[in-house]
C-alpha cells in the first residue's frame, strides 16, 4: 500500500519539476535576449553611420507654404481684390514717405505732387479754404513757398512733423510745427520768432486703378492751424508779418489762392 502511494506522489511531481524547469529556462532565454537586444540598441546608437537625425513635423510646416496663402487658387475677382490692396498698400506707404519727405523741406524746394489725384481739393475746418484740382493746389503751396522764405530764412527756421496713419478711414494725419526765424533786418512781427502748428488730414481715393488714382490723395483737409497760439485767419499772409506785401488783403483764400479754383 505504502509503496502503491509513493508511486502516485512520484508521477504527480515529475511533471511539476519538469515545468519549473522549463519556465527557468525561459526566463532566463528571455533575460539573455533582453540583454543581447539592449546591447545592440545601444551598439547602433554608438555607431556614426547608423545614426539619423529625428525629422520635425513643426519644420516640415513652417517648409512648406500653405495652399490657402498660395494666390494662384484664389478666383479671378478675389485675386483682382487681392492685386487693389496690395497697390493701395504700396501707393499709401509711398505717400506717407513723401509726406514725412517733404514737410520739413517746405521753404527749400517743391513738395512732390505724384502722390496727389488730379481732383485733390484742399480746406479748412472753418469752410474759409476752398480749392479743387491739382492745378489749384500747386499754386497755393507755390505761392506760400515763394512769399515765407522772402521773409524768413530756410537755413535757421525749422519744421517738424509726426504722422500716422488710419486703415479705417484711410487717412494720413499730419501733425506739424514750424519756428520761423525772420532773415537778418527784417522788421516784420518786431523781428520774432513766429511758432506755426497745425494738424492736416489726408484722404486716401479708393477707386479703382482702372479709373485712375488708386492709393493717390484726393483731399486735404487743414483741421487746425495756430500761429504764435492764435486761430489762423483772413488775410492770412498778414498773421506773418506781410501785411505791406500783401496789401492788407481781406477776403480771398491764401491771399488769392480761392480765385484759382
Amino acid at each position: 500500500m505504502k509503496s502503491l502511494l509513493s508511486l502516485v506522489v512520484l508521477a504527480v511531481a515529475v511533471p511539476t519539476n519538469t515545468l519549473a524547469l522549463s519556465t527557468s529556462r525561459i526566463r532566463t532565454r528571455s533575460s539573455s535576449s533582453s540583454s543581447s537586444s539592449s546591447s545592440d540598441y545601444l551598439a547602433s546608437l554608438s555607431s556614426p553611420n547608423s545614426r539619423r537625425p529625428l525629422e520635425s513635423t513643426v519644420e516640415e510646416a513652417l517648409e512648406k507654404p500653405s495652399l490657402t496663402n498660395n494666390d494662384n487658387n484664389l478666383s479671378p475677382f478675389l485675386q483682382g481684390m487681392v492685386n487693389e490692396q496690395r497697390e493701395l498698400q504700396m501707393n499709401v506707404g509711398k505717400a506717407m514717405d513723401v509726406l514725412r519727405k517733404d514737410y520739413p523741406y517746405f521753404l527749400k524746394r517743391a513738395p512732390d505732387y505724384s502722390i496727389y489725384h488730379d481732383s485733390v481739393s484742399l480746406s479748412a475746418s472753418d469752410g474759409k479754404i476752398q480749392l479743387s484740382k491739382l492745378s489749384s493746389y500747386k499754386k497755393a503751396f507755390g505761392m506760400m513757398r515763394t512769399m515765407l522764405p522772402l521773409i524768413y530764412d530756410a537755413d535757421r527756421s525749422v519744421i517738424q512733423s509726426r504722422m500716422v496713419y488710419d486703415a479705417t478711414k484711410t487717412q494720413i494725419r499730419v501733425s506739424f510745427n514750424a519756428m520761423l526765424v525772420p532773415k537778418a533786418g527784417y522788421m516784420g512781427m518786431q523781428g520774432k520768432t513766429v511758432h506755426v502748428d497745425g494738424i492736416s488730414v489726408y484722404s486716401i481715393d479708393l477707386s479703382p486703378t482702372t479709373k485712375g488714382g488708386e492709393g493717390k490723395i484726393i483731399e486735404h483737409r487743414i483741421e487746425k492751424m495756430l500761429v504764435n497760439g492764435a486761430a489762423l485767419q483772413p488775410p492770412y499772409f498778414n498773421a506773418f508779418g506781410m501785411e505791406m506785401m500783401t496789401g492788407q488783403q481781406q477776403g480771398g483764400t491764401l491771399a488769392g489762392a480761392g480765385a484759382w479754383s
